[in-house]
């Protein structure tokens, strides 16, 4: 059974009611009107007490309906036998009792178009972004709306998708990160890849990235020059060749003691190089220190014969004594058969002004 529920002004009491065909509740506020009376008599009409509320019993032919006037100014309307035994509740006192009030601690108006702002007070938008300060993540910044309700209502500055409070960039369009420091800001200028010396290695592939050289292989090698000065030794790229057994230095190998001399030209702060000869362990001990002493002697007569002051030149064999690779593999015997030119002493480097 539905029931109609009106108020009135509080100081009306026991008016007749109109006679409507079933009962229902409304929390629409109503203006006492006059009953409609066709058919029946005034006589018919009686005012009875029931908890402190007066009721009219209004019988009119068949029907029997009830009027009740709560203290509070409420009116019922509806059969006999089901009017409410107390007055409702307004706790806001906006006319809409609470099982209908969206908003029952709040005074509004009714809303009869979305249940959910009925009786609710108007949406507070302090910033004026169009997105209530209830709902707001940012009530007091201009932003616009989200489907994100920790972002919704919140600035973004340079229009990047990033808010404001979560844009490490604010100025700047930039892209997510997972870093908080960096959400927000432009990507990182790709890297550009260096080539020091200009030799078309590059940097990161170069073996000697401050001097210029060819491509090889052998990434030890690669990018350096047939000769080049490493701390405490000037390396070279090549071995010198000699005739099998002894130490008569190749054709081919000129072209590499030129490049030796020329970077003692160009290096004087270097003083005193110990040009070492070593040998693999094939043969007898005494032999390849023979071997390996004239062997070195032999490259040291080539750097004088090249203009290098002998005075900058030593030269020592230590035969089999210092290998650097296996010497039961030809490929470790091929290494250890070598010429180096060892740094032994060095001009000090000026002090910094």
């Amino acid at each position: 059974m539905r029931m109609r529920l009106r108020h009135l002004a509080p100081l009306v009491l026991a008016l007749p009611l109109a006679v409507a065909a079933t009962g229902c509740v409304s929390g629409n506020k109503a203006k006492p009107r006059a009953a409609s009376r066709t058919g029946c008599e005034t006589k018919n009409i009686s005012v009875v007490k029931q908890d402190g509320h007066d009721l009219v019993l209004d019988v009119c032919g068949t029907h029997e309906k009830w009027g009740w006037y709560a203290l509070g100014g409420w009116m019922y309307d509806g059969p006999a036998g089901t009017q409410p035994a107390a007055a409702p509740k307004d706790d806001d006192g906006d006319g809409i009792t609470n099982e209908l009030d969206a908003c029952p601690a709040k005074a509004g108006p009714a809303n009869a178009a979305d249940p959910r702002k009925h009786g609710c007070p108007p949406a507070t938008d302090s910033d004026g972004d169009g997105v209530p300060d209830e709902g707001d993540a940012c009530p007091n910044a201009k932003g616009a709306p989200s489907t994100d309700l920790t972002t919704t209502g919140c600035p973004d500055k340079d229009g990047d998708g990033f808010v404001d409070k979560l844009d490490a960039c604010v100025e700047v369009p930039g892209v997510a990160s997972t870093d908080p420091t960096k959400n927000g800001c432009p990507p990182p200028e790709p890297e550009v890849e260096k080539d020091t010396d200009a030799d078309t290695v590059l940097d990161k592939a170069d073996a000697c990235p401050t001097d210029p050289g060819k491509p090889d292989p052998d990434p030890a090698k690669n990018g350096c020059p047939l000769v080049v000065v490493r701390g405490t030794e000037i390396v070279i790229m090549e071995q010198v060749q000699f005739a099998l057994g002894l130490a008569t230095i190749r054709k081919e190998s000129d072209g590499l003691l030129d490049n030796v001399a020329s970077v003692m030209t160009a290096h004087p702060e270097i003083l005193k190089i110990e040009v070492q000869g070593h040998t693999d362990s094939q043969g007898s001990a005494a032999r390849n220190k023979i071997l390996s002493q004239a062997r070195a002697e032999a490259v040291r007569v080539a750097l004088v014969k090249r203009k290098i002051d002998a005075a900058r030149l030593t030269a020592k064999g230590y035969g089999q004594d210092q290998p650097i690779a296996d010497n039961t593999t030809p490929e470790g015997q091929q290494k250890n058969r070598r010429v180096q030119f060892l740094i032994v002493e060095k001009k000090p480097a000026a002090p910094t002004p």
